[in-house]
């Protein structure tokens, strides 16, 4: 048992997670503390689209040590339990230095490893995840989730993240048993002195924040960062097709659609993603202290 604190500042996408993480890392430090922030966002995990996985600037990460950012290559995945090992790994190190870990980021499924632990899932034979990725090409997207939501009625994965829906009817399927069910089976946590700070802002502020932030994505250079992405991979398929504005740029760089349709879908996107983080860190993780933002001391609310 590990009674060394550890932070977790989460939240939807575009709701100040980073800022915040950075501000909670500097006020601690004024009063002789040393934090550093662990990534705890899938996208971030990768050194390719940053601009379009809003990852933290050079600034940022100049000013305060971050770790797990851009280890990644473009066709590599990355399982929960994989990053769950990795993460684990980096806050035992900083509590060996004295130094109290914040880990930031939107992906629940990681977060939840560190709260809670990990279900021991049954071992899904390589040959049947075969079978499950032939059926998926075989019937199509559509049709695949038809038979997963069958199988599994409660499953609310987004359709387009196809490593996740996979993974989800590979295991409910093979097992009889859906992957919620073998989430809630989990209560093996290493850190007993979590505090978790879940930032959720009022719904018009997400909105703006959403759509200032699609804008300025493109203004800064997206665009490019795309076009020199499917320079190097041209026939690009892989993990990064789900970061949202991959598509919808390549799409903008083949003349399908309008500069104006491009934002519109992104923010579409963005906004539909925001309220699935949101509903489930609410259901997920209900222990957590919800903030809408503004102005509240920070230290006061993970010293509590």
């Amino acid at each position: 048992m590990n009674l060394f604190p550890v932070f977790i500042i989460a939240g939807p996408t575009a709701s100040g997670k980073t800022g915040l993480a950075i501000e909670l890392s500097e006020n601690f430090k004024e009063k002789g503390i040393c934090c550093e922030i662990i990534n705890a966002d899938s996208v971030q995990l990768y050194n390719d689209l940053k601009i379009l996985s809003a990852f933290p600037s050079p600034d940022e990460m100049s000013r305060v040590p971050h770790h797990l950012f851009g280890i990644l290559k473009p066709f590599e995945t990355y399982s929960v339990g994989k990053w769950r090992e990795v993460a684990e790994a980096k806050i035992d190190e900083l509590h060996a230095q004295g130094k109290v870990p914040i880990l930031c980021g939107g992906t629940g499924f990681y977060l939840n490893a560190i709260v809670r632990g990990i279900a021991k899932i049954p071992d899904v034979p390589a040959s049947y995840r075969k079978e499950v990725w032939e059926r998926f090409q075989k019937i199509g997207r559509e049709k695949f989730m038809e038979e997963l939501l069958k199988l599994d009625p409660d499953n609310k994965l987004n359709p387009n993240n196809t490593q996740r829906i996979l993974r989800a009817y590979e295991v409910v399927s093979f097992t009889g048993k859906s992957l919620s069910y073998w989430w809630s089976q989990g209560n093996n946590s290493k850190y007993k002195n979590i505090k978790t700070l879940i930032l959720l802002p009022p719904k018009e502020k997400l909105r703006e924040n959403i759509l200032r932030r699609a804008v300025q994505m493109v203004n800064n250079g997206a665009m490019e960062e795309v076009q020199e992405f499917l320079s190097r991979y041209p026939n690009y398929k892989g993990p990064l097709d789900r970061v949202i504005g991959f598509t919808e740029l390549r799409e903008f760089l083949n003349k399908k659609v309008s500069l104006e349709e491009l934002i519109d879908q992104m923010v579409i996107r963005t906004r539909q993603y925001a309220k699935r983080q949101s509903t489930w860190f609410r259901n997920q993780m209900p222990d957590a202290k919800f903030v809408e933002g503004g102005s509240f001391d920070l230290v006061d609310e993970f010293a509590a």
